[in-house]
């Protein structure tokens, strides 16, 4: 019921939740606010062990510090009064890691053996890699637990290869192509499909949390593809009107540095305008973030219980903006407090409403049998994936 991105003082929700008393006056429960009781100083002891032991283990200590980690940041997280739980087997994740570094390696150097080396390489990859992300959420969602029952992932595989194969193709065939057959027009033709990403965003958020259970209640998830898509498209449209701008402020820069007082400020609107650019994809990425958490997660529901999420894009590229520059002059020592602040405002930025009492509606979901929960080829890949 929280998300798992990358990981954040006590979290309150200044603007998220009606007040107590307005709620009652309505008639309603008051909305259920997340808290959180760590803090980064307490955070940053773990953080260091874990670092230095994962650098001088040469990263096999890194799926025990991911453990530490995502146990810290859960059993530090409480909703109406119980508080959440990571129980994953650091082995397990272990020999995810490993299987990905092979995978990695692979698709790295085969091309440099030979091309079918290569091309074998990268259809194991899109025949393998959405089978291994599906193991993977279940992996994560059904070792989180919450007062007494645990999380789980009811996707199927079938559903997984309709929803990840080709993102992944997106990814991986360009660079396969441009080795196999370099100075080709379907070389320039496969990047085409990057166009359809805004789509398969939408189609995996669908699939991520239209599969979400707690215990044996299956999520109920009202956005459909489209929507999830339509930041991509105020992006766009935004994009369009830059470039426009960038390339006015481009043309006078260059029009002006010829000769005169702009030799100096052609440069100087250059730069100018290159920041802009930068800046521009950076709002971009965090405002498409921002709108898809928000609707992916408001339209997450389980039985007599709905999540609410409601970041904003000002404040958290206000929040980013001072992590990235504090941990650039700490020399990256900053780091856990950065998480950490992370965490508090994205439980600061969703509550959870249950008009009927929220103690019935979880009182209604029981554990789901094993067969169902399927936890043992979860707990072989064991990839931990963070959406």
């Amino acid at each position: 019921m929280i998300e798992h991105e990358q990981a954040a003082d006590t979290a309150v929700l200044p603007d998220a939740a009606l007040p107590a008393a307005e709620a009652a006056d309505l008639g309603t429960p008051a909305p259920l606010r997340f808290g959180f009781s760590g803090s980064g100083a307490e955070y940053f002891r773990i953080w260091i062990v874990n670092l230095l032991l994962s650098v001088a283990t040469l990263g096999i200590y890194s799926a025990w510090a991911k453990t530490r980690r995502l146990q810290y940041f859960y059993r530090n997280t409480e909703l109406a009064g119980a508080s959440f739980d990571f129980r994953g087997d650091p082995k397990a994740i272990l020999r995810g890691r490993l299987l990905a570094v092979v995978l990695l390696a692979a698709y790295h150097y085969a091309f440099g053996f030979s091309a079918m080396a290569g091309a074998i390489t990268v259809a194991v990859l899109v025949a393998g890699l959405p089978f291994m992300m599906r193991s993977a959420l279940r992996f994560r969602l059904s070792n989180t637990w919450y007062r007494g029952l645990p999380f789980g992932f009811a996707g199927g595989t079938g559903a997984a290869y309709r929803v990840y194969a080709l993102p992944i193709a997106t990814f991986i065939l360009p660079g396969a192509l441009i080795a196999l057959m370099p100075d080709t027009p379907i070389v320039r033709a496969i990047f085409l499909l990057y166009l359809g990403w805004p789509l398969m965003h939408g189609a995996m958020k669908v699939y991520q949390h239209g599969n979400l259970m707690y215990g044996n209640q299956r999520a109920a998830f009202g956005a459909g593809i489209g929507e999830l898509a339509t930041p991509y498209v105020v992006t766009f449209v935004a994009g369009i009107v830059f470039a426009v701008l960038y390339g006015i402020v481009v043309y006078v820069a260059t029009s002006t540095s010829v000769a005169g007082p702009g030799k100096i400020a052609g440069p100087v609107m250059i730069v100018v305008a290159v920041l802009l650019l930068y800046l521009y994809f950076i709002l971009a990425a965090l405002f498409v973030m921002v709108r898809m958490n928000n609707m992916a997660w408001s339209d997450t529901g389980f039985p007599g219980v709905r999540i609410v999420s409601s970041m904003r894009l000002r404040s958290y590229f206000g929040l980013q903006a001072v992590n990235v520059l504090l941990t650039i002059l700490t020399l990256g020592l900053y780091r856990p407090f950065a998480a950490v602040r992370t965490w508090r405002y994205r439980l600061a930025h969703a509550h959870v409403e249950a008009p009927d009492g929220f103690e019935a509606a979880t009182g209604q979901a029981g554990r789901r049998s094993a067969s169902a929960a399927g936890d043992g080829s979860a707990e072989f890949l064991g990839l931990d994936l963070s959406w």
